[in-house]
């Protein structure tokens, strides 16, 4: 038994050894010398507004706008970010994630039926085809600054 204690700590001070070497600084050139050895996750703020109108081009209010992970439609509490249009179709909302932009989506759904205007067919539009602009820039480390995404959405009447 004391034969495989003194195993497993040989081993652990082994593997912790080797913790300490793959940690070290030398970059082999692919990142410049004064590169920051550090821990943690890409961040970025971004925004996102527009409006929403039918066909016709007229504000739609009350439209449920949800911002969710591109790959997954399902409803999360924790990340997803719920706005509705005002009296003139618009919307805006502000975001901070983890991992970067672009893999999102916004989704436009018509919650209140016949008040307003009609029935709409809901739809969704990625956030890499929005036109987007730099607001703010990043920090050259993790933070990778600030982006506002813009779009305008065209509903069509749900016709059933």
């Amino acid at each position: 038994m004391k034969t495989n204690k003194w195993i497993t700590r040989l081993l652990s001070g082994a593997l912790v050894a080797l913790g300490f070497t793959a940690c070290d600084d030398e970059n082999n050139g692919d990142y410049p010398d004064d590169y920051p050895l550090e821990y943690g996750s890409p961040s970025v703020e971004y925004r996102v507004k527009g409006t929403v109108t039918d066909e016709a081009g007229n504000p739609i209010e009350n439209i449920r706008v949800i911002i969710r992970n591109a790959w997954d439609n399902t409803p999360n509490p924790y990340m997803d970010d719920t706005v509705y249009t005002d009296k003139q179709g618009a919307f805006a909302n502000e975001m901070n994630t983890t991992g970067g932009i672009g893999k999102q989506k916004v989704y436009f759904d018509d919650i209140d039926g016949e008040a307003n205007g009609g029935t709409f067919q809901s739809d969704s539009t990625d956030l890499a085809d929005m036109e987007s602009t730099q607001v703010k820039e990043g920090s050259g480390n993790w933070y990778q600054g600030q982006y506002e995404f813009t779009v305008e959405k065209k509903l069509k009447k749900d016709t059933e």
